[in-house]
């Protein structure tokens, strides 16, 4: 059977110049024609780690369409005509801030409060949307725990110092009954403080700070805080808290709760400079990150009872060596880091998801 010849596979003429050239002209005015639009900006306008970056944007970016909007923390030059949406924690929202953002139509914050926006909000087209839920409302009850802890000396108790006299010994081997120890309090022999009428600092009012605040505040405490950005007057006189530089806090304090987060400027932040000045009844808690104290200097702190205890919910080590000199120590009581382990509970930024997501869904139908 003879081979086909050559024309049966044949594709056509082949274009000459004037056709190539005409395909080409076509192609060009179509990709003119061709309108390239940046997805609008959500400007995340806090602090986020660097190691948690990618995650938190995809759990953020769950009810959204990607095509459409995309996440931000920080702002290049021309960037603020693309923002549409901001997420918001505790900076301040002033109408000279929002002014910076022409395009911008809604505003997402991570706490159920509105304390950090001073625009006035009832003449403004912009759409506020709030989460269900407050952040940090669990590490504020272990952190108000501890302190408690630190000024009614439980730790102290709870290691149970009868033992260290004979006379002590003897009274737990006769102990008398229920009826006849009334009046007779406080066996171990340990003094005790109250949180009433105290001066209290935090350093780091972010969301678990206000938390940490709103708590403390019923004990007839007087606030003080210190934080990288002071707020304005407005806000101060809002929630009626002063601010101090902060060797000035320890100087003036009598407790003392530090959540700042860990960072190339927060670590090592207090060390002898700041605990040299505290007064000798000082409760020092931390539920923020152990490196933002240096450890070498509050354990000379507390060995020379330079301060009164110290109480954490996370430690430069975790878990605790078994050697570790902190678990010997009287005046310290450390929590596993159980502050965010609440039986049931939805992470945060869930809930943070679905605020936005019916946030975008508002302005997009409006």
């Amino acid at each position: 059977m003879p081979l086909p010849s050559k024309r049966h596979f044949s594709l056509g003429k082949r274009p000459s110049f004037s056709n190539s050239w005409h395909f080409y002209v076509t192609a060009v005015n179509c990709a003119n024609r061709i309108t390239y639009v940046d997805p609008s900006l959500i400007f995340l306008n806090y602090f986020v780690d660097p190691k948690r970056r990618s995650r938190h944007y995809r759990d953020l970016l769950a009810h959204l369409d990607p095509t459409k909007y995309a996440f931000t923390d920080t702002l290049s030059a021309g960037d603020e005509p693309r923002v549409r949406i901001i997420v918001n924690k505790t900076r301040e929202l002033s109408a000279n801030t929002l002014a910076t953002f022409p395009h911008l139509a809604g505003i997402c914050l991570n706490t159920t409060d509105q304390w950090m926006l001073t625009f006035d909000d009832n003449n403004s087209s912009i759409t506020i949307q709030t989460v269900d839920t407050d952040r940090g409302t669990d590490v504020a009850e272990v952190a108000v725990l501890l302190m408690l802890t630190g000024l009614k000396t439980l730790a102290a108790g709870a290691r149970w110092h009868a033992f260290r006299s004979p006379t002590r010994f003897y009274r737990q081997l006769v102990a008398p009954t229920a009826g006849e120890t009334v009046g007779a309090h406080n066996w171990t022999g340990t003094s005790t403080l109250t949180a009433y009428r105290k001066k209290v600092g935090i350093i780091g009012y972010g969301l678990i700070g206000h938390q940490i605040h709103r708590r403390i505040k019923a004990f007839g405490t007087d606030v003080f805080y210190n934080h990288p950005q002071r707020f304005s007057a407005t806000i101060e006189q809002r929630l009626e808290i002063q601010f101090l530089e902060r060797k000035q806090l320890f100087q003036e304090c009598d407790i003392v709760f530090v959540q700042l987060p860990l960072t190339a400027t927060t670590e090592d932040l207090i060390t002898n400079d700041e605990l040299a000045l505290a007064q000798p009844h000082l409760v020092l808690i931390n539920c923020g990150r152990a490196a933002v104290i240096n450890k070498a200097a509050v354990s000379r702190a507390l060995r020379t009872k330079r301060i009164a205890f110290y109480g954490a919910d996370v430690f430069w080590r975790e878990p605790i060596p078994l050697w570790d000199q902190f678990r010997m120590m009287r005046n310290v009581c450390i929590t596993p880091h159980v502050s965010e382990s609440v039986t049931g509970s939805i992470p945060h930024d869930r809930h943070v998801a679905g605020a936005l997501g019916h946030l975008v869904r508002t302005i997009d139908a409006s």
